[in-house]
């Protein structure tokens, strides 16, 4: 009975190993739209970064709004929206991790935590 629960504890762990080592595939920006649903990395370089009226932030790529081909956001409130860094991507080669959606025509990432914003070298950019 106990080598059972063992295993079965056991197999439960390296399942979840497993989920979590995978990574998501890395896409450019201009090829957001085609993985709505999926998780993904994004890389492209920042066109803007501005904050709406009641308080959300979008990082926009590709164009300004409302031409951006995709944007990550940050929900008003979050406590990552007044994190200085953002003010210093505009123009930097960054990715973005996390999943697809879509909304108003366009395609975009919700970021709820740091850890899915990097800034990368010039040279990393697909």
């Amino acid at each position: 009975m106990q080598i059972r629960l063992f295993v079965a504890i056991l197999t439960l762990l390296l399942w979840e190993i497993a989920a979590h080592g995978e990574k998501p595939i890395v896409i450019k920006d201009s090829e957001a739209i085609k993985y709505v649903g999926k998780e993904v990395e994004v890389r492209g370089r920042v066109v803007s970064v501005t904050t709406s009226p009641l308080g959300t932030t979008f990082i926009n790529f590709g164009g300004e709004y409302p031409n951006q081909k995709f944007a990550g956001y940050i929900a008003a409130g979050s406590g990552i929206a007044t994190d200085q860094r953002l003010t210093m991507i505009q123009g930097k080669i960054i990715s973005i991790t996390g999943t697809i959606r879509f909304r108003d025509g366009k395609p975009e990432i919700e970021i709820v935590s740091a850890d899915q914003i990097k800034v990368l070298d010039s040279q990393t950019e697909r």
